[in-house]
């Protein structure tokens, strides 16, 4: 009965000795991080949205709005997070302006800062808020009477949802303001005040 046991003990011994290295190289592996989270530092988004622009009349805040065209498009923006709260990127806009008869269509080239003001505890959404700055360029003078050349700004706010580790969905208001600065009494600057409603989605890698 020795026998047996010394060889069943020894058999035992084998299997442990060549199951531990596997063991140690499955629990050594980074674990990954496959759970739905919020922008992080280091992360750059690339985001894609639609958006419809509806003219405020005459003043608002502090800039004067005489244009009263509405406008249509698709905006691109590349970001960067220098912190988890803190974006900057650069963006394209393609836009559509209805005039009446001929519509304009224009090209809008903008510097952006986003600043997330609230995250979720569970990282399930976020408030942020955006600037930006931009010139476009359009085939007609846009607003109706101005000049096919205008300097841009915007601002407004956001909420974006991760819907997958790597994709989140976004919405929000944009207050923009379109103007060639000629001065407000210049009758070629009939500057345009909108508020841009949009949504789209955005890739993180």
């Amino acid at each position: 009965m020795r026998a047996p046991t010394l060889l069943i003990a020894a058999s035992a011994a084998a299997v442990s000795c060549v199951a531990k290295p596997s063991i140690l190289r499955e629990s050594s592996a980074p674990a990954q991080d496959t759970e739905l989270h919020l922008p992080r530092q280091g992360e750059v988004v690339l985001d894609a949205r639609v958006y419809y622009g509806i003219p405020i009349l005459q003043k608002s805040f502090y800039w004067d709005g005489n244009g009263e065209v509405d406008a249509a498009g698709i905006k691109l923006r590349e970001l960067w997070h220098a912190s988890d709260s803190f974006a900057i990127g650069s963006g394209v806009t393609a836009s559509n302006w209805f005039l009446g008869g001929d519509d304009a269509q224009a090209v809008e080239f903008e510097a952006v800062g986003r600043m997330i003001v609230h995250r979720a505890a569970d990282e399930s959404s976020a408030w942020f808020f955006e600037l930006t700055g931009g010139y476009q360029y359009a085939t007609d003078p846009v607003p109706d009477g101005g000049t096919v050349w205008n300097w841009t700004f915007s601002f407004g706010p956001g909420v974006l949802v991760p819907i997958s580790e790597h994709f989140d969905f976004e919405g929000g208001v944009t207050y923009h303001h379109v103007s060639n600065a000629l001065g407000r009494d210049n009758d070629r600057n009939p500057s345009q005040n909108e508020a841009q409603v949009w949504m789209g989605f955005a890739l993180r890698f």
